[in-house]
């Protein structure tokens, strides 16, 4: 069930967005700076996602709490029975992404539904993604050291997920389009290794498990 809008989120993100510009502002005055160091950051500013869009679901549905304790929910929304876990992230330095999630508690859990927020380093881009009904099958298993968190499997998590703000494309079907017209609009011999490479490299995108690019947008 999709309960998430992206009026609500877009009016969350606004009210975040504000939020970090105050706490930036205060680091500043105390020469420190919070966007040294975008794992803190994401930390400081976890709360705020779980206050703002509690807020928001607060306006269509009844029962909608945040309390923030540990062990429970992130989000709970009485009416629909639902509980919600709110995941703020961003890019790694190689431009990749990582959704994670504790694996104890969602195995006790069996599904939970997760909100991951995606912000750019200056946290004026943002991508919000809505995840219905994950499990742990949804991700790797736990490795030596990770301290219980794990990762999703992308290809296999997307299915479950309604985007909000910003855009998620197919890296597989973007290559997949450049050879097809490659093949069809080079001149290349039956047997040349060209043409060769060419169909070793659709195979491999068609057969690869899905990678997907996010596309960030700027919320004014």
């Amino acid at each position: 069930m999709k309960y998430l809008t992206r009026e609500m989120s877009v009016n969350a993100i606004r009210r975040m967005k504000t939020f970090h510009d105050d706490i930036v502002g205060l680091y500043n005055e105390y020469d420190m700076d919070l966007l040294d160091n975008l794992g803190r950051r994401n930390i400081v500013m976890s709360q705020t996602q779980e206050k703002f869009f509690s807020d928001e679901l607060t306006k269509k549905y009844e029962g909608v709490s945040n309390d923030g304790k540990t062990g429970q929910p992130d989000i709970i929304v009485g009416e629909l029975n639902k509980e919600l876990e709110c995941k703020l992230t961003s890019r790694h330095k190689s431009g990749s992404i990582n959704f994670q999630t504790d694996h104890s508690t969602l195995s006790q859990k069996g599904a939970l539904d997760y909100l991951y927020v995606i912000a750019d380093n200056k946290f004026k881009k943002f991508g919000v993604l809505h995840f219905i009904g994950l499990t742990v099958d949804d991700f790797r298993p736990v490795a030596n050291g990770s301290r219980g968190k794990v990762s999703m499997y992308k290809h296999v998590g997307m299915k479950k997920c309604n985007v909000l703000v910003g855009d998620v494309s197919s890296v597989n079907e973007e290559n997949l389009e450049k050879l097809f017209h490659r093949l069809k609009n080079e001149r290349m011999s039956l047997t040349s290794k060209k043409r060769e490479k060419t169909i070793a490299s659709i195979q491999y995108w068609q057969t690869t498990p899905t990678k997907y690019r996010f596309g960030l947008e700027e919320i004014i």
